[in-house]
């Protein structure tokens, strides 16, 4: 694993030596473990990028404004740093969203993309705004303050289990969740999701994601999870696979398959990396 230095608050680990790259860019409020459950695989073949986006993880606590548009260009400037040529883009939840405007903006930089759990399809669910409302996030500041940070963690690791894993029991999964956990020791780093979501659900109801997914010029993965209870797997089997794009539902899945059904994703993914593709044009 190699550490490399990032541009401008990004948070960038590398593994492997393959010919081609893959990057993993993780959803809201995660982090690069997310996806540890796949690495050591994707590793033996490819060259692997993961990031912790700033807000997140380990990357820096302030996040830009505005949030996608300020992901895309800093993953822009990390990309023209490697010189590798396209590289297959994997992201999961907020990080689909950023990967799909990413290829929208930068074709050139994008080989293949992957779309797994990606949210605002056809907008967002009103109870999404309920929770990221403004007098939602003073009654949760309220409600949190005679709360000791250790056991607010322990709520946080929870509900990430409860909304990402259908399966948060099996092997590794323990590991993920108190990984999740560790950014999340203080108060103050978890309350400030709460402006971040709010931030990203105005920028997800303006973004034409459904139309984006359609006149995307490089090959397109659309991946979920079948018991996603977050953005339902209604939204992939509204596509249709063409000529380069492929729709896969993961049976007995949730909105994390990379953490739940791991083995799947990656039976998934590979040979969508690997497959010919003849692009109209």
């Amino acid at each position: 694993m190699a550490h490399d230095s990032p541009p401008l608050g990004l948070h960038v680990e590398t593994y492997g030596k393959g010919r081609h790259t893959l990057l993993l860019i993780h959803g809201f409020s995660d982090n690069l473990s997310t996806w540890q459950r796949v690495i050591p695989e994707l590793a033996r073949e490819y060259r692997v990028i993961a990031v912790d986006l700033p807000g997140f993880g380990r990357a820096s606590a302030a996040w830009p404004d505005p949030l996608i548009p300020g992901y895309v260009a800093l993953l822009r400037e990390l990309l023209v740093s490697q010189r590798r040529g396209p590289v297959t883009v994997i992201g999961n939840s907020l990080g689909a969203v950023t990967a799909l405007a990413l290829a929208t903006e930068h074709p050139e930089l994008v080989y293949r993309v992957v779309l797994a759990d990606m949210p605002g399809i056809d907008g967002i669910p009103r109870y999404w705004n309920m929770i990221g409302n403004r007098n939602t996030e003073r009654a949760l500041r309220l409600l949190s303050l005679p709360v000791p940070a250790p056991v607010l963690q322990q709520v946080m690791e929870h509900g990430y289990s409860l909304a990402g894993m259908r399966h948060p029991r099996q092997p590794g999964s323990n590991e993920i969740r108190r990984a999740f956990g560790t950014h999340y020791a203080d108060k103050s780093r978890t309350m400030s999701l709460l402006p971040i979501a709010r931030q990203l659900f105005a920028e997800l109801q303006t973004m034409p994601i459904r139309r984006m997914v359609r006149e995307l010029t490089v090959p397109v993965l659309l991946l979920w999870g079948q018991h996603d209870i977050l953005t339902p797997s209604n939204k992939a089997r509204s596509f249709v696979n063409g000529p380069a794009r492929r729709v896969v539902v993961i049976p007995d899945c949730g909105h994390c398959p990379q953490c739940d059904r791991p083995d799947e994703f990656l039976a998934t993914v590979r040979p969508f990396v690997e497959q010919p593709f003849l692009l109209a044009g």
